[in-house]
């Protein structure tokens, strides 16, 4: 997807997220997530209730975590045992700055995107660098407060 310069010299989050989002049920079992993750090559799914509402992400540690760590069943454990939850969300119309500065601030590397609390879409730290290499600074503090030991953080 190609990156857009809008009015005010800044690209939005409009112009660089991925629109096909993949879903999942919380009722649904972790298998049904694991085969939309690898049939698609993404990383997260995000998880629905029954009346379509937002309610978690199943990223691929989630899965490692939560059910290859712990020996369970990925067959008999359902979604919504292992999700993340909530969401962290953002506008479809903030700046790509914005969308880094959240991930950040919440040290997550996936954000659903909603346009009047309806989901639209995700945009990952990945959509970001491709669109916008100058936001690279940004996603380094988060790669460095996610991955790095505290006690060697500068």
């Amino acid at each position: 997807m190609s990156a857009t310069k809008v009015e005010s010299g800044s690209i939005h989050v409009s112009d660089v997220m991925s629109y096909n989002i993949l879903t999942v049920r919380a009722d649904e079992k972790v298998s049904t997530a694991v085969r939309r993750l690898l049939k698609h090559g993404v990383g997260s799914v995000l998880v629905m209730d029954k009346d379509d509402q937002l309610v978690g992400i199943i990223t691929k540690g989630d899965v490692l975590r939560e059910v290859v760590m712990k020996h369970l069943d990925p067959n008999v454990v359902k979604s919504k045992a292992i999700m993340s939850e909530p969401v962290i969300t953002i506008d479809v119309d903030s700046s790509l700055e914005a969308a880094s500065r959240l991930m950040i601030q919440k040290k997550v590397s996936k954000l659903a995107v909603l346009k009047d609390g309806n989901l639209k879409g995700i945009i990952t730290s990945t959509d970001i660098i491709r669109a916008e290499p100058f936001e690279v600074r940004y996603l380094e503090e988060l790669v460095r407060a996610r991955f790095v030991p505290r006690d060697l953080r500068s």
